[in-house]
C-alpha cells in the first residue's frame, strides 16, 4: 500500500512538470502583433490597425470682417463630380455630391406704393388701424396713460441730454407697408424705418404710433415725444418750443422713455433725449434738423388732400408759412 502510495505521488509531480512547460508568461492585455507570429492575412473591419484617414483635412479659412473659424474640407470633387460619376450606378436624393444648381432665382422686390389710390386702398386712414393703434379701442388707452408713479419722472438738473445719432446709409430707402403688414423696429424709439402709406396731419395727438409718425420723420418734420408720467411743466416749455419753430412736427406720449429722461426731440435718424428741458439746446437741434428727412436734404413740403387725423388733439399752426421758411426765428429776435 505504502509503495502505491508513493508511485501515485510521482506520476503527480511528472505531470505537473510537463504542463507547466506548455506555457508561457506574456503582459497581459498585450494586443500586439508579435514579430515571431505570422500576420494576420484576412480583411480589417472598419480600417487595420493605426489607419489614417487623408480624405478630410482641417483647415482655417478667413470670414469677412476679420473673423476666423474652422472649416472642414470634404472629399475632393473630383471623385463625385458630374462628369466621373461613381463607379455604381447609385441614386441620389435630391442632388448628387458635387451638384450645382445653375438656376437663377428671382429676389424678392417689394414693389412701391405707385399711386394715390392705390395707397388709399391699402391705408384709408379709417379701417384696419388696431394693428398699429386704434383709438376708439379702450384696450390701447394705456398708451396716454400714467401707469407709474410720477415721482419717479421728477425733472433732474444733473442728468445730461443724450443726443443719439445713427449711421444710416446714404441708399437707404425706407420701405412703406400696408395695414395687412405688421411693422415692428429693433430699436424702442426707432428714428428710421418703415412707416404706413398715410401720413399723419401734423400737430399733437392724443397718442400717435410710430408707424404714422416716421413718415413724418422721412418727410424732414420733428416728433416731440413725453412718457405720460413726465412734469407737466417742462412738456409744456418743450411743446411751446417747438410750435414756435416750424409748422412740420407732432407732439404725442410715448411709454417707450424712461423716467432719467422723459422728454425727446426726434428727427429722422437722430434722436435728444433730456430730463429737464433746455431751450438752447432744444432750438440747436430743431435748426440743425428740420425739413432734411432721410433724404439729409431740404425738402419742399408736400401735403395730401388725404392725410391720417385720429387721435388729433390740435392741428398745427403756421409759423412763416407751409415750408417753413424760416426756423426758430421769434429765437433769433430776442
Amino acid at each position: 500500500m505504502f509503495k502505491l502510495l508513493i508511485y501515485l505521488n510521482l506520476i503527480i509531480i511528472l505531470f505537473a512538470q510537463y504542463e507547466g512547460r506548455t506555457f508561457k508568461k506574456g503582459r497581459l492585455n498585450d494586443n500586439s502583433l508579435n514579430e515571431d507570429e505570422t500576420p494576420w492575412q484576412n480583411l480589417w473591419f472598419p480600417h487595420p490597425p493605426n489607419y489614417q484617414n487623408n480624405d478630410v483635412k482641417t483647415e482655417t479659412v478667413n470670414v469677412a470682417a476679420g473673423t476666423i473659424r474652422d472649416a472642414t474640407t470634404a472629399v475632393s470633387n473630383e471623385e463625385f463630380s458630374l462628369e466621373k460619376k461613381p463607379s455604381k450606378d447609385w441614386l441620389w436624393f435630391p442632388h448628387p455630391p458635387g451638384y450645382q444648381n445653375k438656376e437663377k432665382v428671382k429676389e424678392h422686390v417689394e414693389k412701391p406704393i405707385e399711386n394715390v389710390q392705390q395707397k388709399h386702398e391699402c391705408d384709408n386712414g379709417k379701417f384696419g388701424l388696431s394693428v398699429d393703434y386704434d383709438p376708439l379701442d379702450k384696450r390701447h388707452s394705456y398708451n396716454y396713460l400714467c401707469l407709474d408713479q410720477r415721482s419717479k419722472y421728477t425733472p433732474n438738473l444733473n442728468t445730461t441730454a443724450i443726443l443719439k445719432d445713427y449711421a444710416i446709409p446714404a441708399a437707404y430707402e425706407p420701405s412703406v407697408k400696408c395695414l395687412n403688414e405688421t411693422i415692428e423696429y429693433r430699436e424702442s424709439i426707432p428714428t428710421f424705418g418703415a412707416y404706413r402709406p398715410l401720413a399723419p396731419k401734423y400737430g399733437s395727438y392724443s397718442y400717435l404710433p410710430p408707424q404714422r409718425w416716421l413718415h413724418s420723420l422721412a418727410d424732414g418734420a420733428i416728433v416731440l415725444l413725453y412718457h405720460p408720467c413726465a412734469f407737466a411743466g417742462q412738456i409744456d416749455q418743450l411743446q411751446n418750443t417747438l410750435k414756435g419753430c416750424l409748422y412740420r412736427h407732432i407732439i404725442t406720449p410715448s411709454q417707450q422713455l424712461t423716467p432719467q429722461r422723459p422728454l425727446a426731440l426726434l428727427a429722422w435718424g437722430k434722436s435728444l433725449q433730456m430730463s429737464v428741458v433746455d431751450d438752447a439746446i432744444a432750438v440747436k437741434f430743431i435748426k440743425d434738423n428740420a425739413k432734411l428727412g432721410f433724404r439729409q436734404k431740404q425738402q419742399k413740403l408736400k401735403l395730401s388732400s388725404k392725410m391720417y387725423d385720429a387721435g388729433l388733439l390740435s392741428e398745427a399752426h403756421l409759423v412763416t408759412d407751409e415750408q417753413d421758411e424760416e426756423i426758430c426765428g421769434y429765437k433769433e429776435m430776442r
